[in-house]
């Protein structure tokens, strides 16, 4: 953290400094509270919280937190805050630091060039419009639209329509064949 401004190292950004300090005090409180009362774990939260002047949060997200507390596992608010809180205080478990260790192995991590596109391509343009529907496929119609998957499917069912009426013409030409024999 960085202790000029008290937030997250390059923002000054007051939620992301509260997420830091819930963070911590999550971390405070979980080096020992395993085993402990559910009850006890979420006053000593709550009173955690306010220490570090930050607003207690609501009752079935704290639920979640001293439940996992009581395993001795600490609750991680969010990836940037359990980094730069386990930066500040290691965080309480091994296991927790060795995967946070990870983390950050994985962010620093540079894949080759040409793997993902250029940044440019990853925002839309003013002129670009956002549907929910499916993008529109070369021919103009929607991709998923009924007349754009039937055409698709078409030799498909053609194909199995001329199989179903073989099978039908063998089926009523044996029946004929037994029916004769009958008859003699």
């Amino acid at each position: 953290m960085d202790a000029a401004t008290n937030a997250t190292p390059g923002t000054n950004e007051p939620e992301e400094d509260s997420h830091v300090q819930l963070q911590l005090a999550i971390f405070n409180v979980t080096r020992e509270a395993e085993g402990n009362d559910l009850e006890e774990i979420k006053a000593r939260l709550r009173a955690e919280f306010a220490r570090r002047g930050v607003q207690s949060p609501p009752a079935t997200w704290l639920d979640s937190v001293a439940s996992a507390a009581f395993y001795g596992k600490p609750y991680l608010v969010d990836l940037p805050s359990a980094l730069a809180a386990d930066d500040a205080v290691p965080a309480p478990t091994e296991e927790v630091r060795e995967q946070l260790e990870l983390r950050r192995e994985l962010r620093n991590e540079k894949l080759p060039a040409g793997i993902l596109p250029a940044a440019s391509e990853w925002k839309l343009s003013r002129d670009e419009v956002t549907t929910a529907g499916p993008a529109p496929s070369p021919g103009g119609r929607p991709a998923h639209s009924a007349e754009g998957s039937a055409a698709g499917f078409r030799p498909l069912l053609v194909a199995a329509a001329l199989a179903a009426a073989v099978v039908l013409a063998f089926a009523a030409a044996r029946s004929t064949r037994r029916g004769a024999r009958r008859t003699k």
